[in-house]
């Protein structure tokens, strides 16, 4: 796991399971210190890891933890205070925290695994790996309420796991911009009744 790394809010949002605007509300009310990142052409807060497993940490230890134990636990997150044996100690508490550590790796490994799937045609647009494909166009028709059966059956080169990887990759890296359509070109023509006219230009969204 890249403990070295920055996590943009919907970063955050993927491992912790939770909506990007309850990340950003949690962000607001600290004791989390964001940090300001030019990414894609605009400034993001971004948090480091030890900010990361603090917000994933206080999810799962909510009840255990008093308000002032909690900001005792994140200066103690800031200082390296995982120690080897996966406790963190700060006042009179010890808390043991190898599982949370294996458990949030795992989910950043995820993360990170997302990106193995995905390609970068010159035009900078993401495309599914082995496919021109666009990842935003795929995540849109979901988004759109297209279900994955039904993307499938308009993208017969596509596996499950891809268009499920599309839909993951486009939630934890928005596209800033104009919002690619909720509807294929298939699905457009015949919603007009124009299956004969789908049928005579081929009846294909290969243009998408």
């Amino acid at each position: 796991m890249d403990r070295m790394g920055q996590f943009t809010p919907a970063e955050v949002a993927f491992v912790l399971r939770e909506p990007v605007r309850a990340v950003k509300k949690a962000l607001d009310a600290g004791p989390v210190r964001p940090v300001l990142l030019r990414k894609t052409g605009a400034a993001v807060r971004t948090v480091g890891w030890p900010d990361l497993f603090y917000l994933y940490a206080v999810k799962a230890l909510r009840e255990e933890l008093t308000p002032k134990a909690r900001m005792e636990f994140y200066e103690a997150l800031q200082h390296g205070a995982v120690e080897r044996e996966g406790e963190v100690r700060f006042g009179r508490f010890r808390i043991v925290v190898a599982d949370l550590v294996s458990e949030l790796e795992s989910r950043t490994a995820e993360l990170a695994g997302l990106a193995a799937n995905i390609n970068f045609r010159t035009d900078g647009e993401a495309v599914l790996r082995g496919s021109d494909i666009e990842v935003y166009r795929i995540a849109a028709l979901l988004d759109g309420g297209m279900s994955v059966d039904a993307v499938l059956a308009d993208y017969p080169s596509l596996t499950r796991d891809a268009v499920v990887t599309a839909r993951a990759y486009a939630a934890a890296h928005p596209k800033p911009g104009r919002p690619y359509p909720r509807t294929t070109a298939k699905r457009a023509l015949r919603g007009a009744g124009l299956e004969a006219l789908d049928e005579v230009l081929g009846g294909d969204d290969a243009a998408e």
